[in-house]
């Protein structure tokens, strides 16, 4: 009996799926085809981020956001843009809490979700197209925002939220697979010399970035990132830690940057590092402070410090000065240290009189034997010259006698003493035990210029 009833309910099973015929659904096998997300969205009136950013509706409520008060803080994209980016941070170690950071070689932007476990199906380098319309967009503290509506049960308040998951599955389409390399490819070195500068928030806030030789402020062996035991002070449930230079005794001002940690994350108790470090993380800002959120501990890493470094803050250190035409009378010196402030001082005018003269500042010998790339680092100001290329010239040698003009980023425009950040590529000189740096201060009897230099470093 039991094998009859066997045989029965195979023939049975036979039957029917020969019923399902030619109409029988078959499984979606599309490489392309996600199951997550939306398939059906197409790239037409696409936009890179920067451009829905500078929508001026969207840019003004964005702005707006960063005034205490403001009501116009939101706005619902109504039309058919389309933005696509790759995703550069996620919540994997929970310090990003429900947002990823998407970003393309324009700008970036946080989308804000309400979900968890986000970095399973957004892992850091997979490209993403959104589909804009309906969505929520607006700032907190001035940073871009993408999400849902938000409505203080309080107060009533309307501004950016986080958008529910069911939304968000509707305007999202996953492009290709996840390749960190194209989050790594966006990445950029942080511009500490910018960091005030609106346009410079504007423009780089959500990306990206890596500070670079710095130290935490805190660190001494004992403290943590983020502790939840009244040991310090908490801001929504986040600490925010302080950093400096390494070759500075002076801490970056919190007005201006902290690196920003959630007691939720999973390194939250992990003690903060003592070395001199690099630190990668999504950027972004909180009106006009940066606010470094690291996505996981290894967004740490222990910097290789300078070759060489004199930040001219009390003297001119091991330099040396060789004056390569005669001091004419009337001219004790070319070069001087001037201060802390202002580092070493180049200038052939005394007494409203231009002397013609040649001077060359010139650094110890600096071993790049080990170095695979290398850089000269330095900050300077200059006025009164007439063709700054031939009248103030940044030289390397290999003997200290014979010199070659360096081809540097860029001289001041000799309208202010706003101090410029200059470099200058050594990479020719990488393998070189001995390599010299000179500074080259020339005059004549009608042009005479003010050159100070500080901060040189060989990374």
């Amino acid at each position: 009996m039991k094998e009859l009833k066997y045989i029965i309910i195979t023939t049975a099973l036979v039957l029917f799926a020969s019923c399902m015929g030619k109409d029988y659904a078959e499984p979606n096998l599309d490489p392309e085809a996600s199951p997550y997300g939306n398939n059906e969205i197409t790239t037409d009136s696409l936009l890179t981020i920067k451009q829905l950013k500078n929508i001026a509706l969207y840019k003004q409520v964005v702005a707006n956001s960063a005034n205490k008060g403001a009501v116009n803080t939101y706005a619902e994209i109504d039309k058919g843009y389309k933005i696509k980016g790759v995703v550069t941070g996620n919540d994997i170690q929970g310090n990003l809490y429900q947002e990823v950071s998407l970003q393309d070689s324009t700008g970036a932007i946080l989308v804000c979700v309400a979900a968890s476990g986000i970095y399973g199906y957004l892992p850091v380098g997979q490209e993403v197209l959104i589909d804009c319309k309906g969505l929520i967009i607006g700032g907190y503290g001035a940073q871009a925002e993408l999400g849902g509506l938000y409505i203080n049960s309080t107060t009533g308040v309307k501004s950016v939220g986080r958008m529910d998951r069911y939304t968000w599955q509707k305007h999202f389409k996953l492009i290709g697979s996840a390749d960190a390399s194209k989050a790594e490819a966006l990445k950029t070195d942080f511009d500490l010399n910018s960091a005030t500068s609106e346009s410079y928030l504007e423009e780089n806030a959500g990306k990206l970035m890596t500070i670079k030789r710095v130290v935490f402020r805190d660190a001494n062996g004992k403290n943590v990132y983020a502790p939840n035991d009244g040991s310090a002070d908490l801001v929504a449930n986040c600490v925010n830690r302080q950093i400096k230079q390494y070759n500075s005794t002076t801490t970056i001002s919190s007005n201006e940057i902290v690196v920003r940690t959630s007691t939720y994350a999973d390194f939250a108790n992990n003690v903060l590092p003592g070395d001199t470090i690099n630190i990668t993380g999504i950027f972004t800002r909180y009106r006009d402070t940066w606010q470094i959120l690291m996505r996981t501990a290894d967004d740490i890493s222990k910097a290789q410090l300078a070759y060489f470094s004199e930040p001219f803050d009390t003297g001119m250190g091991d330099f040396t000065i060789e004056n390569v035409k005669a001091l004419p009378s009337g001219l004790n010196h070319v070069w001087a240290w001037a201060s802390s402030a202002y580092g070493m001082k180049a200038s052939a005018y005394v007494s409203g009189t231009s002397y013609e003269t040649s001077s060359r500042l010139k650094s110890p010998a600096i071993n790049l034997s080990s170095a695979k790339a290398a850089t000269l680092h330095f900050m300077q100001v200059a006025r009164y010259f007439s063709n700054a290329a031939t009248e103030l010239k940044v030289q390397v040698s290999t003997d200290g006698t014979t010199w070659k003009d360096l081809t540097i980023s860029g001289y001041p425009d000799g309208a202010s003493w706003d101090f410029l950040a200059t470099t200058a590529d050594l990479s020719a000189y990488c393998g070189k035990k001995t390599v010299y740096i000179g500074f080259l201060y020339n005059s004549t009897s009608s042009t005479a210029a003010t050159w100070e230099i500080k901060n040189v470093t060989v990374e």
